[in-house]
């Protein structure tokens, strides 16, 4: 079930009814904001059939970076050698309407394998159609951009994320529906995560709560909280289920600071603490709230992106603050 972008919605639906669909496309935004849900619809619109990941059917084609049978982990990466296959697959006849393919996480493919796409999305076989889900479409090659049209997906409004809460959240959660909401920050694939699971919500609230104290805390407390988050040796040896990854604290820090900023800006004369306890950014105004939210993302950009060394990286940041 897609929840909110009705605008987008609307447009693909458009595109398809009036037969401009054309061959490919970009659905760009951040994780769990409902990129993937949408491709999925979109394609049983097409196809005629519903589509999921695993959908066997030769017409429709699903890739995404391999995951390792034994520990459960994604490779990390979309390889050539995926790329040909999927391509290889397209280049049938398709049994139905037309083919249609969907890359998920295709900001994880390799240059090899984007270089090999580009001739398909230059001179696409038949009756297809290719779906690139990517967090952010400026990590794909800017030739494959330029082949594709974009549909940008964001956060939902807190009130939809509120409304969502209430209608498939269980009675127990009662009162805490607001609050869920305001942890998943527009991403209504996460306030799924935290009804199905309420252990994942204790554990990131727990983990906002440390970070709140670590920005008041001395060096020794950011060296110390440094470490702790970027222990490779841990991430090895952690259990699945008593862990919250790198890239989760990074979400973490920027819904802590984004929910700081909406208190800025909604009462420019005080920004109260979030959490009972904390003086986090106590007598800090929008302007530098949003610098420091900024500088997160930035942070988190390159941690992605590059071979930057992270505890490094987020000790430069906190010593920053």
């Amino acid at each position: 079930m897609v929840v909110g972008h009705q605008k987008q919605r609307q447009f693909l639906k458009t595109a398809l009814t009036a037969g401009k669909a054309g061959h490919a496309w970009i659905f760009s935004g951040p994780d769990k904001v409902g990129k993937k849900t949408a491709a999925l619809e979109w394609a049983s619109e097409i196809l005629g059939f519903s589509a999921g990941e695993k959908t066997a059917h030769p017409d429709f084609l699903f890739t995404a970076p391999l995951v390792d049978g034994k520990t459960g982990k994604s490779a990390g990466e979309i390889t050539v050698a995926q790329i040909r296959e999927l391509i290889a697959k397209m280049a049938l006849a398709p049994a139905g309407r037309c083919k249609t393919a969907i890359i998920d996480s295709a900001h994880l493919m390799n240059a090899e394998a984007q270089n090999c796409l580009l001739k398909t999305l230059e001179e696409p076989p038949g009756a297809s159609l290719m779906i690139l889900i990517a967090e952010n479409d400026q990590r794909l090659f800017a030739t494959v951009r330029s082949r594709c049209q974009i549909v940008r997906f964001n956060f939902l409004p807190q009130s939809e994320m509120e409304k969502l809460a209430g209608e498939i959240g269980p009675r127990s959660v009662g009162g805490e529906t607001k609050e869920i909401a305001e942890m998943s920050f527009g991403r209504p694939g996460r306030l799924v995560d935290f009804l199905k699971n309420p252990e994942e919500l204790k554990k990131w609230r727990a983990a906002e709560k440390e970070f709140a104290g670590v920005i008041s805390g001395d060096l020794a407390q950011k060296f110390v909280y440094a470490k702790k988050i970027t222990d490779e040796e841990k991430e090895k040896a952690k259990e699945a289920d008593a862990r919250i990854t790198l890239n989760e604290i990074l979400e973490i820090w920027q819904n802590h600071f984004r929910r700081l900023l909406l208190e800025a800006l909604n009462n420019p004369q005080r920004v109260r603490p979030l959490l009972k306890g904390s003086d986090s950014f106590k007598n800090f105004g929008a302007q530098k709230i949003a610098g420091t939210l900024k500088k997160i993302q930035t942070l988190d950009f390159e941690l992605r992106t590059t071979n930057a060394h992270p505890r490094l990286a987020i000790e430069n940041f906190l010593l920053n603050l």
